[in-house]
């Protein structure tokens, strides 16, 4: 058992006891919720109630919720549903959306990550796309778009709006009324639920974006068995997402960068003057590499990223931190530290007492970068 200390919540949480408890003993049984027999009677009554319990995070009809593989493959399905049309895309987004479809057309984001609404308003006069899509939460910085802002400027101008909202659930609410949007992408993995399943719940537009055919699953809108277990295990997750218990996270977070601009003052917080979601901190260390700091926090057993975790384990710039308008130097040095259900103080001063011992062996470079 790896018992690494574990700061890459945003990449993937660990699972819940209580959800490993439901996803073992479903897994031992033959679900098949399309079979007509006792077993896919109970995978199909299974399915329903998770669906009704995510839906309820989101305010969403159960109905309109469609089960698939996670957020990746709820991106891809919207955006190429679109395919032809012009999409307007948040130049910060996931690269699951950024590079989903052609014909994007990049909304600049200010220093902070946030959404330029005049250059997006500019966009929607001159290059009128069927489709706006935004992340709620980023996933690099944690910071918080104004996305029912976003919604009311996109819908003035006859265009849709698609959010990614995986970052958000379990730690901002998600309405999709309130936030005026026609698609939400979800994903289990980031709440403490099982990886490999997800969902898109559906607005009131009409439209169901589909892009796995050749079967009935999922009343036609995405082909495929349906994970059962997966499935009962986001539902469980969803139940227990404690919003108050993530929102404690906040005094751990700012205390930490606290820290770090007191031992090592060259760092940069990024997204420190947007809204963000409390357990999330991004910073730099100009002149010293992801690569290196991940590599000198490996070996004092604490792990954590430096963005993304979608890149087939490479370290590379953030593209996010580019967009933001940082140089390249800034983005190939940052780190991403993300907490959820199980961080606690002690994982914290465990962190920063093992920080200032790198910064201590690694400041001369620093100086001499400088």
């Amino acid at each position: 058992m790896n018992d690494a200390l574990y700061l890459d919540y945003n990449a993937s949480a660990p699972m819940r006891p209580e959800v490993l408890d439901v996803v073992t003993n479903i897994l031992a049984a033959p679900h098949n919720a399309s079979s007509v027999h006792s077993y896919g009677r109970e995978g199909r009554r299974i399915i329903e109630q998770a669906r009704s319990d995510i839906a309820a995070i989101i305010n969403v009809p159960p109905a309109q919720l469609i089960f698939n593989s996670g957020a990746t493959e709820a991106n891809n399905t919207v955006l190429h549903h679109f395919a032809g049309e012009k999409i307007a895309v948040c130049a910060a987004s996931h690269l699951s959306i950024l590079d989903a479809a052609e014909h994007l057309v990049h909304i600049p984001v200010d220093e902070n990550g946030l959404t330029d609404l005049t250059a997006l308003e500019e966009i929607l006069k001159t290059e009128a796309p069927a489709l706006v899509s935004i992340m709620l939460v980023n996933n690099e910085t944690g910071a918080i778009q104004p996305v029912t802002n976003i919604s009311a400027l996109a819908k003035r101008h006859g265009a849709l709006v698609h959010c990614d909202a995986v970052q958000a659930i379990g730690r901002i609410p998600v309405d999709i009324n309130a936030l005026g949007v026609d698609f939400i992408s979800l994903s289990a993995h980031k709440i403490g639920g099982p990886q490999g399943v997800g969902a898109l719940a559906l607005g009131l537009c009409g439209i169901t974006p589909t892009m796995l055919r050749g079967g009935g699953q999922e009343k036609s809108a995405r082909a495929g068995t349906e994970n059962v277990a997966g499935i009962a295990g986001f539902g469980e997750a969803a139940k227990r997402a404690d919003m108050d218990q993530y929102q404690s996270l906040q005094k751990m977070r700012d205390d930490l960068e606290t820290q770090l601009s007191a031992i090592s003052p060259e760092i940069i917080i990024h997204a420190k003057n947007a809204p963000r979601v409390a357990g999330t901190s991004m910073f730099s260390l100009p002149g010293i590499s992801s690569e290196t700091l991940l590599m000198a926090l490996d070996l004092e057993g604490i792990a954590l990223s430096n963005g993304s975790a979608c890149s087939s384990g490479t370290v590379k710039a953030s593209h996010v931190l580019l967009a933001m308008g940082a140089s390249e130097d800034v983005a190939s040095s940052a780190l991403r530290l993300s907490m959820g259900w199980n961080t606690t103080p002690s994982d914290i001063e465990h962190f920063i007492e093992s920080w200032s011992k790198i910064y201590e062996r690694l400041k001369d470079r620093i100086k001499t970068h400088a």
